[in-house]
């Protein structure tokens, strides 16, 4: 396997051409369809792993950060030598199942309205506010049950996937929150106005509308990987059973056994330092636009 050529930071640092993901190859990883592929790469987000699995703010007023659910993507493959994608993979109640489904039985490879989940994307049970959901990359959607990324122009990570949150009581229970995440910048959107005219709260928890929240991407904890955080936003769909039209954002921290290799443009701790970062943080909340 050919190693990984090398880092790169956010727009303020500054970087070559050189350091961005288009670098980045590895050798015998190639899609070939809902087949785990060998030498795939994996990303997860556990609470035991650098800076833990991150947080959801919101929906709308609920005011505490609330940690998100563990994640594990299996047989990431490199479309090219900058994107990549975790394919679409389910075999039913056979193994592999996500964790998440031990907590919503029966363990069948199903979400309760009969969606077929990607079983290469392995979430654990989210409880928000007290109430759990069993979260999902499910079929159907926009990226037909497959997690995307890409790399941007300016060195940032984007990823996308169908992401489902699933309270276990059918089709009623069902919340699609489409995942579009990024390493760069994010601003928080407003609320949408129901039916009945009435809007929803201007906030993503602590995190007002218009505020920013930005993620990071490099090797922060040294250990030669790539890791880092994904920021997203959005607003929770008016058809939801929980906290309609209301507003959210999330930070995920996570950690890839992609190596890197190369000289590193400046430091972890310079780069942390430089953009405000406390000891734990794994996210920027910044100002007003």
């Amino acid at each position: 396997m050919k190693a990984l050529n090398p880092l790169f930071f956010w727009k303020r640092v500054r970087v070559s051409a050189a350091a961005r993901l288009r670098h980045f190859l590895i050798g015998g990883v190639f899609l070939t369809g809902c087949v785990p592929v060998a030498g795939a790469a994996t990303l997860w987000s556990v609470p035991g792993s650098y800076l833990g699995t991150g947080y959801f703010f919101g929906p709308g007023a609920y005011m505490t950060p609330t940690p998100l659910f563990p994640v594990m993507l299996r047989n990431m493959a490199f479309t090219t030598t900058q994107n990549f994608v975790t394919p679409f993979w389910n075999n039913g109640a056979d193994e592999p199942n996500i964790k998440a489904e031990q907590d919503f039985p029966p363990v069948d490879g199903l979400l309760s309205d009969g969606t077929r989940i990607n079983e290469n994307a392995d979430l654990g049970t989210f409880t928000l506010a007290g109430t759990r959901f069993l979260p999902a990359v499910g079929e159907g959607g926009e990226f037909a049950g497959q997690q995307m990324a890409m790399t941007a122009a300016d060195g940032n990570v984007t990823m996308a996937m169908d992401l489902l949150l699933d309270l276990g009581i059918g089709p009623k229970g069902i919340i699609r929150i489409p995942f579009h995440g990024t390493t760069g910048t994010l601003t928080i959107p407003g609320p949408l106005t129901t039916d009945q005219g009435t809007p929803g709260a201007g906030q993503a928890g602590p995190l007002k509308m218009g505020e920013t929240i930005s993620g990071r991407v490099g090797d922060f904890n040294g250990d030669g990987f790539i890791d880092g955080t994904l920021v997203a936003v959005g607003v929770m769909p008016l058809s939801s059973p929980v906290y309609p039209g209301q507003p959210f954002a999330m930070s995920r921290n996570f950690e890839t056994d992609i190596p890197i290799d190369g000289a590193i443009d400046g430091s972890p701790g310079a780069t942390n330092k430089a953009y405000g970062l406390a000891p734990g943080e794994g996210f920027i909340m910044g100002t007003k636009q």
